[in-house]
């Protein structure tokens, strides 16, 4: 089975590298490609987790993005591309961060609400390589690295019992900065000479060391981090809009 599927791969491979040969390019060298970008982030691993007794649980769900994106053809299919965009996560598990406090301080009840919000900025960078596939159509494939500024959210918790209710237990809002990457494909029609959509399919990595502080934390109880170090990864799914300004 493996040796099959790896003879496909192959065969098609071959055939979208002849049809890239036999068409007529779709990009030019000298000609800029500038897009609005925007879709679903669904990260994975640690991050998502949301046992309270983890300490490397994160707390997030699936999200979106927004983003601006820009390539230059600087030979034949082959250019340097950037994004700059906006990821945010929601924060899931909140119920459970109180569940948790409820038995680890043995009170009457716990509440607990988010504070700010788990999000990325990236700043990123790399090349860019287009096959075409025919006059309309092309697979564009893309490596960026760069800059990725991550936020993550806190939350407080409130205690009552014996029908006093005690100031909340918090855990401030972090923000950390650490080199990021994104690589991915898409799929690209050309709609006119000068606009074109995408559809983009791509993996996004970073692993921000967060520095906690926590406030009201005197007795030695409950779920309290004072760091957080774990990979924001996932897959981004999005639609582009896209602007071709053409080279004379």
């Amino acid at each position: 089975m493996k040796k099959l599927i790896i003879a496909v791969l192959f065969a098609i491979s071959g055939i979208l590298d002849a049809k890239g040969q036999d068409a007529k390019p779709i990009n030019k060298p000298g000609n800029l490609m500038i897009g609005i970008t925007g879709g679903l982030s669904s990260p994975s691993g640690n991050f998502i987790k949301t046992d309270y007794a983890d300490n490397t649980s994160g707390f997030a769900g699936s999200g979106s993005n927004i983003g601006v994106t820009a390539t230059w053809f600087i030979k034949k299919n082959f250019g340097i591309s950037a994004l700059v965009s906006y990821q945010q996560y929601s924060f899931k598990g909140i119920q459970n961060m109180a569940d948790g406090f409820h038995e680890s301080f043995d009170v009457d009840s716990a509440s607990a609400t988010v504070k700010g919000n788990n999000h990325t900025i990236n700043i990123l960078v790399g090349p860019y390589y287009s096959l075409p596939i025919g006059n309309k159509f092309s697979i564009d494939f893309r490596g960026l690295v760069g800059l990725a500024n991550s936020s993550l959210a806190g939350w407080d918790v409130v205690l009552t019992d014996a029908g006093i209710t005690h100031p909340p237990l918090t855990q401030n809002v972090s923000s950390a900065a650490t080199f990021g990457m994104q690589f991915g494909v898409g799929f690209r029609y050309k709609v006119t000479d000068r606009w074109a959509v995408l559809l983009n399919g791509d993996y996004f990595y970073s692993k921000p060391d967060f520095t906690i502080v926590n406030v009201d934390r005197n007795a030695n109880a409950g779920r309290e981090i004072y760091s957080y170090n774990q990979p924001i990864a996932g897959i981004n799914a999005n639609l582009t809009l896209a602007y071709i300004l053409k080279h004379k």
